[in-house]
C-alpha cells in the first residue's frame, strides 16, 4: 500500500472503541462526530475532529467563562504533521497539536480501506481498566449533520 491511495481530503463517518473480543464498546466522540483529516502529496497531514453536541461559548474564546473554555478543549482534537505509509500502516509524525502531549511524537495507525473508506485503527490502549483499539472510518463525502 502506498501514500497515494490517502491523498486527499476524507471526513469522519465514526468512530468507535472496540473491545479485547472484537465488540464495538461505544462511539467515542458520539453517535454524529464531525471531523476532517487531509493527506497532501507534501507528506503532510491535518486532522480536526470535535464530539457531537458541542455548545456555543458565552463570549469570545478568551472572554468566555473557564469552564466553557475546559469543555470547548475536551471535545476536540487538532493536530498536524507529516506523514508516510508503511505496507498496512500510516505514520503521523506530530509537530503540532490542541494536545501538547502529542508533538514530537508519532501515532501509528493500522490502515486499511472498507468499501471506499479509509479505516484507521490505533494500538491498543487502556480504557477504563479494558484493553481496547479505536477505530475511525473515513470517506471522502462530507458527512450530513
Amino acid at each position: 500500500m502506498n501514500a497515494d491511495a490517502l491523498i486527499g481530503t476524507w471526513f469522519l463517518r465514526e468512530a468507535y472503541a472496540v473491545g479485547p473480543r472484537g465488540e464495538r464498546l461505544h462511539d467515542v466522540y458520539g453517535a454524529r462526530p464531525a471531523g476532517v483529516i487531509h493527506y497532501g502529496g507534501d507528506a503532510r497531514m491535518m486532522a480536526l475532529i470535535t464530539h457531537e453536541g458541542r455548545a456555543q461559548l458565552d463570549g469570545d474564546r478568551q472572554a468566555a467563562p473557564q469552564s466553557q473554555r475546559a469543555e470547548a478543549y475536551r471535545s476536540s482534537i487538532a493536530y498536524a504533521g507529516g506523514f508516510d505509509v508503511e505496507g498496512g500502516w500510516v505514520r503521523h509524525a506530530v509537530d503540532m497539536s490542541t494536545y501538547p502531549n502529542w508533538v514530537g511524537t508519532v501515532l501509528r495507525r493500522a490502515l486499511s480501506f472498507e468499501q471506499g473508506a479509509a479505516v484507521l485503527t490505533t494500538a491498543p490502549q487502556m480504557q477504563d481498566g479494558i484493553e481496547t483499539v479505536i477505530k475511525l472510518v473515513w470517506q471522502r463525502q462530507p458527512v450530513e449533520h
